[in-house]
């Protein structure tokens, strides 16, 4: 990695950080002077109480109370009015929370969704993070909705990075009465690592529905999140905890009916499989998995690629994704973003590059600490899948070493090809540092090396990046920049543009008007670069927020400009039969949207893109409605449509989507999802029922189907899936 590099993003920072207004001398004092972090000592209870979400059991007598909570959004530093109540208490093997949150306008409260892991963005709800081993850096969030919807996430890197494609196991019930609504949260300590000092960290945060503020107990500073673990509180009391024997045994048992039309076959399968989980120690889970299945997989949106890149799909499948955080390199992870470089992917394994399943037969993983070192190990037999794919040994270490608070240093080893029985290995280091206290606000810095080694080519290839960023409470920067020679080749991996360095800014003013109708604007410059090695450039674009608002009512507008420049070495064909000539192509692109705000029953969101393309014009179209009559009920429709038209030829691509969910309960839930797209001609529709009997008991009833659109217009089935499948999970 060129240490200019690093220089010059550590330069570059502190210079940005001083176009920030400059703070009153009693508020720099104040920062330079952090209040005592609050705490409160946890009492243990005898008999537990019933998670029915009235705290009405004479446990919660005992209860230790927080009823200091201090609004965040859109009025910082005032006391919460209306007020809430948190008390905490808990057994050897549970930890219980509760929530009394008066509410005068009960009947404007936002309840719109109750599912399990739901975007839960606009409903009234309630947040816990916890922060197990207190070192600022990791640990553990969940949420509560007042419609009953459960969302938990693994926390990383102070609260920057979130998983929430991870699935603990805990209890929450929320009761709606005339004045308030209250919650009940029953976290077992066996679903959490944690250290051995008997004082964790801890924040509660209670969002509102009907002005949509914020109310935090500790961090409560704009530029800090619930999950900023540095800033949070501490809980005491919290030794003598009691994780059973710390195995799991999760098996499943599955029936699928396949339907193929062409050829017309038709087959009936069935199989068995599971993982065994044991908790080595409190901080140390090892997993073993034997015939993994992931028919319950929620399927990709379609997608229309019009650039001359791969698309990147995330990952999905719950056994790469429980304790994903401790493989995470670099700072794309691919859960909710597109990255352009990842040496770790794990959609690589059991997935052909067509999307072809491939069977594994088994695999191991071994997650946690051991003192101040984070380590993830993943090793995986993958099966022949009968299209010239052979049989794999696949296998990542990724270990971290905390040496503070701020400071971690790692590395990664990745070895084996999924798609071949070439011999492919990557290895790398990085090192990360995360603070609050050295500059005004939330600084951050990522850097890492790569090197990769291909037998099939006998290349050696490297990568490197760095980024760095400052979030201050109206303000932020980043700087980011990374890089890979043409022979890196991560088998197990992502790169998007191999042999290509990217140089990429941002510089975000968002203000908050003290009175009015308006909670934030939004201004910004995002400028992207794109070169060869040698430094000469491919592609650049410089995109301009020129105006954006958010209204207290959750209703968004947004305009910005883009200028865009790319360098083609050959000639482009983004759909068949219409071509972009090689050279040098400079167009603009103006973009406008409006949203309403989901708070509503009834939403809807616009955008306008449109402009140049390359030595053509383009303009896209995309909108989309939500109608949410009550918490059970959704409907979402979605529809983009991308006109392009080019000196000799012109092309029209659409994608349709139509997702209609219908909650039961808080864990039975019928999703079904229809999509098409005119390029590749085909619908798919996937109908998901599932039902958790409890956390780690599940039953799914999942409908796969497709259909192609023929030339002359006839829509003909392809193939269709029924599957059965339950999962039991039993813990000791």
């Amino acid at each position: 990695m060129p240490t200019r590099s690093i220089f010059l993003h550590a330069a570059l920072l502190f210079v940005l950080s001083g176009l920030s207004p400059v703070p009153a001398e009693d508020e720099r004092a104040s920062r330079n002077v952090k209040p005592p972090r609050p705490s409160i000592s946890i009492p243990q209870i005898r008999k537990a109480p019933q998670i029915d979400g009235l705290l009405d059991d004479e446990a919660w007598s005992r209860a230790a109370v927080i009823d200091n909570l201090i609004e965040v959004e859109p009025d910082p530093g005032e006391r919460t009015d209306p007020g809430t109540k948190i008390k905490l208490m808990r057994c050897q093997e549970f930890l219980y929370v509760g929530f009394v949150c008066l509410e005068p306008e009960i009947d404007k409260l936002v309840l719109q969704d109750m599912h399990r892991d739901g975007w839960q963005h606009e409903d009234d709800a309630v947040k816990i993070a916890l922060d197990t081993f207190r070192d600022g850096k990791s640990g553990f969030y969940f949420l509560l909705s007042a419609a009953g919807g459960r969302l938990d996430a693994l926390v990383s890197d102070n609260g920057q990075r979130l998983n929430y494609m991870w699935d603990g196991f805990w209890s929450g019930r929320a009761k709606v009465l005339a004045d308030r609504w209250t919650a009940e949260f029953a976290i077992p300590f066996k679903t959490l690592a944690f250290g051995k000092n008997g004082i964790w960290r801890a924040n509660f945060e209670r969002w509102r529905g009907p002005d949509r503020s914020r109310h935090r107990w500790t961090g409560t500073e704009r530029e800090f999140r619930i999950t900023t673990m540095s800033e949070a509180g501490e809980l005491s009391g919290m030794s003598g905890l009691d994780q059973g024997l710390g195995l799991e045994f999760r098996p499943y048992a599955k029936m699928k009916r396949e339907r193929i039309h062409d050829p017309r076959e038709a087959h009936t399968l069935g199989d068995l499989g599971g993982e065994l989980n044991w908790d080595i120690t409190p901080q140390l889970t090892g997993s073993l998995t034997i015939n993994t299945d992931f028919a319950e997989t929620e399927v990709d949106e379609q997608r229309v690629n019009l650039t001359r890149f791969p698309l990147f799909f995330p990952e999905k499948r719950n056994f790469f994704l429980q304790d994903s955080t401790y493989f995470e390199f670099g700072w794309g992870t691919g859960h909710r973003e597109s990255p352009d470089l990842l040496p770790f992917l794990s959609r690589r394994i059991g997935l052909s590059p067509e999307g072809e399943e491939i069977p594994i037969d088994v695999g191991t993983r071994l997650t946690g600490r051991i003192d101040d070192l984070d380590l993830g190990v993943l090793a995986v037999r993958t099966g022949a899948n009968g299209n010239n794919i052979p049989a794999s040994d696949l296998f990542v270490i990724r270990p971290a070493l905390r040496l503070s608070e701020e400071l971690t240093v790692g590395g990664i080893v990745t070895s084996g090809d999924p798609a071949s029985d070439d011999y492919n290995m990557v290895t790398g280091g990085d090192i990360r540092f995360v603070s609050t206290d050295r500059l005004p606000g939330l600084f951050s810095m990522n850097a890492y090396f790569l090197r990769s080694f291909d037998e099939a080519t006998d290349e050696l290839g490297s990568a490197y990046g760095i980024k760095s960023t400052l979030q201050t409470t109206d303000w932020y920067f980043s700087l980011d920049t990374l890089g890979t020679q043409e022979e890196f080749d991560p088998a197990l991996g992502f790169v998007r543009r191999p042999g290509e360095r990217r140089f990429k800014g941002s510089l975000k003013w968002e203000p908050k008007p003290e009175n009015g109708s308006i909670r934030e604007y939004g201004f910004g410059f995002y400028p992207t670069v794109w070169t060869e090695p040698d430094g000469s450039i491919i592609s650049k674009s410089l995109t301009t927020r020129l105006f954006e608002a958010e209204w207290h009512t959750g209703d968004e507008i947004d305009l910005s400009h883009t200028l865009h420049s790319d360098r083609l070495r050959g000639d482009f064909e983004p759909i068949e039969g219409h071509t972009v000539p090689a050279g040098e192509h400079t167009w603009h692109t103006l973009s406008a949207g409006f949203s309403t705000s989901r708070k509503r029953p009834l939403s809807a969101r616009i955008n306008l893109h449109g402009g140049g393309w390359y030595n053509g014009r383009g303009l896209r179209f995309s909108t989309g409605g939500t109608w949410i009559p009550c918490a059970n009920l959704e409907l979402n429709v979605e529809y983009v449509e991308d006109r392009i038209r080019l000196p000799d030829s012109r092309f029209t691509t659409r994608i349709e989507r139509l997702k209609l969910n219908y909650d039961f309960s808080p864990d039975m839930r019928l999703a079904t999802m229809i999509q098409a797209d005119n390029v590749s001609d085909n619908l798919g529709l996937q109908s998901r029922f599932r039902w958790i009997l409890v956390d780690g008991r599940e039953i799914f009833f999942v409908i796969n189907s497709c259909w192609l659109e023929e030339r002359d217009g006839t829509i003909v089935p392809v193939e269709q899936d029924y599957t059965i499948k339950v999962v039991y999970a039993w813990r000791f």
